[in-house]
Formats: structure tokens, C-alpha cells, sequence
């Protein structure tokens, strides 16, 4: 076994060389970290995902269809509905890795979606259009008068 340096530089180098592979060797383990981190994250937004299962019916004489899918990175969608709505619900990983999920409901109201991740209306908007809906509008003219 011959007594080389590791780096078999000249002793006058070697400090050099030791300084260098301190630095490297951190920077490894955070490229490793990102990495395997990049990795979890792109998991969740694979661009390559294929289709594991999908049914469609399509829609019957009354307009009555339903259908559902899930893709290979975590999506699942099903939905069913007629002329007068539809429901529905999705699920799929956040680039976070966190689980989202939300069901829907569509008729003559409107869209409602319902979802743990969905922000709900603040209270002071709900009381704004109470106090709107009390206090009409008053008339131009009328409020010169007052």
C-alpha cells in the first residue's frame, strides 16, 4: 500500500485539497436533497400520466350521463348529471403533496363547490349584503331634498 495524499497533490497543496473536499462534499448532500425532494414534487405533476380506469356513459335519451377516471399520479374525477344539474367530485395531490378534494353541485343556483381547501365567504361580506338588501338605494334627487 503506497502513502500517497488522498488528492496527491504536494504537501504544500494538500490543505488546499482538504478545504475543497470539506465544501463538496455539504454541496453533495444538499444536491441529493433536492433532488429526491424534485423528485416527490414531480411525482405530483407528472406531465406523463396515463389513464388507469375511465368510464363514460354517455347520455341516454333524458340527458342522464355519468363518468369517472383516474390517472396514474393520483387524479380521480367522477361526475353524473341530467338537464337539470350535475354532481361531482375530484381528487388529486397539491404540488405539496398534500391530498385535495372537493365535491360539486351544479342546478339551477349556480356552481357549489364544497372542499376543505376552498376559502369560505368572511362573515362581513355576508352582513354587507344584508345591510344592502334592508337600505335601498336612495334617489338622488330625494337625498338634495333632505
Amino acid at each position: 500500500m503506497s502513502n500517497k495524499n488522498f488528492c496527491s497533490l504536494p504537501p504544500s497543496k494538500t490543505n488546499t485539497c482538504v478545504h475543497l473536499v470539506s465544501l463538496v462534499i455539504p454541496l453533495l448532500v444538499v444536491l441529493c436533497f433536492c433532488v429526491g425532494y424534485s423528485g416527490a414534487v414531480t411525482k405530483a405533476l407528472d406531465r406523463e400520466a396515463y389513464t388507469i380506469y375511465y368510464n363514460n356513459k354517455t347520455p341516454n335519451k333524458d340527458g342522464d350521463y355519468n363518468f369517472d377516471f383516474q390517472t396514474s399520479n393520483g387524479i380521480t374525477v367522477k361526475g353524473a348529471g341530467n338537464v337539470n344539474g350535475a354532481v361531482g367530485a375530484v381528487q388529486y395531490v397539491s404540488p405539496e403533496g398534500l391530498p385535495i378534494t372537493w365535491t360539486y353541485v351544479a342546478d339551477s343556483d349556480g356552481y357549489h363547490p364544497t372542499g376543505d381547501h376552498i376559502p369560505m365567504r368572511p362573515e362581513y361580506v355576508d352582513r354587507a349584503l344584508e345591510y344592502i338588501r334592508t337600505h335601498p338605494q336612495v334617489n338622488e334627487e330625494e337625498s338634495r331634498k333632505l
